[in-house]
């Protein structure tokens, strides 16, 4: 009983203090292997149409994943059904090869990519699809990319 409400306590504090999220969401990549195929939909129910906001994209990889880099298709559709589409490189390691984010103490680094900040203009449900975009060689292959766990889309108050 005591360490159920310790956790409790502890899960209270830890989402207590990110005041500003107003949408966070992350999805598990069968397999660690992102197949060019696995589109990852998020649904947002907007309702403040006042504020600005900061939108991100969460990744989480291991030390598998092949590439200093990752590249994104991300499509935003508003509630009157029009779509924008944008094109994201995430940044994962430095020149050197040292993974950035958070992590790799279990193999594992989170890390969250700017994608926009914008004042959404309508009420309603917003319609995000991430689908990864990494291609390699003169044919521009499609690929498969071993090494991601999890994709998420973060929206925040914008300070």
């Amino acid at each position: 009983m005591k360490n159920t409400v310790l956790i409790l306590l502890g899960s209270f504090f830890l989402f207590s203090c990110d005041s500003n999220r107003v949408f966070e969401e992350n999805l598990k990549i069968n397999n660690e292997n992102w197949s060019i195929n696995d589109i990852k939909t998020f649904k947002v129910n907007v309702t403040d149409t006042n504020s600005l906001m900061n939108v991100l994209v969460n990744i989480r990889h291991n030390s598998s994943y092949s590439f200093s880099n990752l590249w994104l298709f991300v499509s935003t559709t508003n509630p009157s059904g029009i779509t924008q589409i944008d094109t994201l490189e995430c940044v994962l390691a430095e020149p050197d090869g040292k993974w950035l984010g958070d992590g790799g103490i279990t193999d594992l680094w989170s890390l969250s990519t700017y994608l926009n900040t914008q004042r959404f203009n309508k009420k309603g449900e917003y319609v995000f699809e991430v689908e990864q975009a990494m291609r390699y060689g003169d044919k521009a292959k499609l690929l498969n990319l071993e090494g991601v766990s999890d994709i998420g889309l973060r929206i925040e108050i914008a300070n």
